[in-house]
């Protein structure tokens, strides 16, 4: 991986400090997992450089303001205080968001892979089933796109085996330390298990297979009882409930009692925030396929 100008700079400016963090264990992790190839020192040090350069530009942002605003305008000093928290507000947010990148994209790898790991489990179970060794099966599975995050993690247990030259346990266990998938997990420590007790790896993943479908089947069955509660969720609280509204603050505005103000707001604040909460609701809740 090329090093940018930044990274060289801001490893400059806070890699000593970020060597002394605390954190870099959980986010050795995290950036393995999100499969993300930097040192955690160095995402550290880009992470701190980063959102020292945001709350610098609000810096000067804040201050034209403040000098635009409070003192050209006269407005109360409050305000001007309140202009100058941004910095320290922006860098604070620029912080949080770099810093956690690592450990949502490993979160959304996870949510990928256990989508897939049924499906890939049925493909290595067939390829065993043919007599494939597991070198062979894994290469295999890499070449199938169709399988997403679960075929990449086969390209790399076969990169350790052909590649790297590692037995094929050593290389499960380097896969199991930085997948972020436990289920994936489970199957390659079973498979590890198997294998070293001399055990019949074409059964194991018949049965983990098999398993692993049926818990696929129950969480789609829990997915669609999921679905049929927001449906009537949505019925009552995005639909009826505000119609409802709708309707008793109109006729009180035509009988002289009422404010058109809450109308409108009702008309524009109510009904499309509703409606963006359950989209935002049912997008996160959609599974992978």
């Amino acid at each position: 991986m090329t090093v940018t100008p930044l990274q060289r700079t801001a490893f400059r400016l806070f890699g000593d400090r970020a060597l002394a963090s605390k954190n870099l264990a959980q986010l050795d992790i995290n950036l393995r997992k999100a499969r993300i190839p930097v040192r955690p020192e160095a995402f550290l040090a880009r992470v701190w450089f980063t959102s020292a350069i945001v709350a610098a530009t609000a810096t000067v942002m804040a201050l034209l303001l403040f000098l635009a605003v409070v003192v050209a305008l006269a407005v109360p000093l409050v305000f001007g205080v309140f202009v100058l928290l941004v910095p320290g507000i922006a860098g604070g947010l620029t912080y949080v968001v770099l810093y956690g990148d690592p450990a949502s994209k490993a979160k959304s790898r996870k949510k990928k892979i256990d989508a897939k790991l049924p499906y890939a489990t049925n493909y290595i179970t067939a390829m065993a089933s043919a007599g494939v060794i597991p070198a062979e099966i894994f290469k295999s599975l890499a070449t199938q796109e169709v399988y997403g995050e679960a075929a990449r993690e086969a390209a790399s247990i076969y990169k350790d085996l052909h590649i790297h030259g590692k037995d094929i346990v050593t290389a499960l266990l380097r896969a199991i330390d930085r997948t972020p998938s436990v289920k994936f997990q489970d199957l390659l420590q079973g498979a590890i298990t198997t294998i070293t007790s001399g055990g019949d790896l074409t059964s194991y993943f018949r049965t983990k297979a098999n398993r692993l479908q049926w818990e696929n089947r129950q969480e789609q069955q829990r997915f669609v009882e999921t679905m049929g509660l927001m449906a009537e969720a949505y019925v009552t609280a995005a639909v009826a409930g505000p119609l409802f509204l709708l309707v008793m603050v109109a006729i009180f505005v035509l009988i002289g009692s009422g404010d058109m103000i809450i109308l409108q707001m009702l008309v524009y604040g109510l009904l499309p925030i509703a409606n963006l909460g359950f989209m935002i609701g049912l997008r996160v809740m959609i599974p992978e396929v």
